[in-house]
């Protein structure tokens, strides 16, 4: 593997353990620029907010996170998800560091309105990331970010496409599905804005894959590079995520 690439991983992926730990060890195996770990966490915000009283509630696949929501929402994503991951990660071989999405300013925060203390991310300062992955580093990123001394939940997607932006690096979401699928229930091989608009017209694509879709399309405008939405079932699905070859579905937006 050779320069890095951003490698987001949904909740969904994060509970699949055995496939998570095959990518680890092939990533602690063979790299000078291991890669950046971009992690969501939904499952376990709702298990959490349900056990405390709170409604959990989205709109247009986003979560709406009220102030007093945002202590448990840091609490499973910054804390029981990322050192769940840097857990696995080392405990397969690799050097991890868990991070906020705008430390030392690798994103900033754009709030959205209505939405309570849910944000948008904009592309920031990509030195931190740079210098972790060429000392062999692995950063794990989690999609909380700091806002005036306020904690604000960014979708997950989103913040991968800011990071993958800043780097100018090569973006891979990885879920529990094999691509981004058809009416059929097959994955579809490539998808181009056109396409994309195409399906959310007649409701192929909505909720969470059209967020994830939006940030897939932007990153690779800006990086001139496709975007992978893919998962990690199968053979080889973690060699060829790792080396760069065709996986899920290929978001192209230039």
């Amino acid at each position: 593997m050779g320069a890095p690439q951003v490698i987001k991983l949904s909740g969904k992926a994060l509970r699949d353990t055995k496939a998570l730990r095959g990518l680890l060890a092939l990533a602690a195996q063979g790299c000078d620029h291991p890669p950046v770990l971009v992690h969501g966490g939904g499952v376990e915000v709702d298990e959490i907010l349900t056990a405390m009283g709170f409604a959990v509630e989205r709109r247009d696949g986003l979560r709406v996170s009220p102030r007093e929501q945002m202590p448990y929402i840091t609490a499973a994503l910054a804390g029981m998800c990322s050192r769940g991951l840097q857990a696995l990660a080392e405990g397969e071989g690799l050097r991890c560091v868990g991070l906020l999405c705008t430390d030392c300013g690798i994103a900033t925060v754009e709030p959205l309105e209505g939405l309570g203390m849910v944000g948008s991310a904009a592309p920031g300062d990509p030195s931190l990331l740079n210098y972790l992955t060429a000392t062999g580093i692995t950063p794990i990123v989690c999609s909380v970010g700091i806002l005036r001394g306020e904690a604000y939940n960014i979708n997950a997607d989103d913040a991968a496409r800011a990071v993958a932006i800043a780097m100018g690096a090569p973006l891979t979401f990885i879920s529990d599905v094999p691509g981004v699928l058809d009416a059929g229930g097959l994955p579809i091989p490539r998808i181009d804005a056109a396409t994309a608009a195409a399906l959310q017209a007649d409701g192929t694509i909505s909720g969470g894959m059209a967020v994830k879709i939006r940030a897939a399309l932007e990153t690779s405008r800006r990086t001139g590079r496709p975007v992978r939405i893919a998962s990690l079932a199968g053979d080889g699905a973690a060699s060829r995520l790792l080396g760069g070859l065709d996986l899920g579905t290929a978001v192209i937006g230039y």
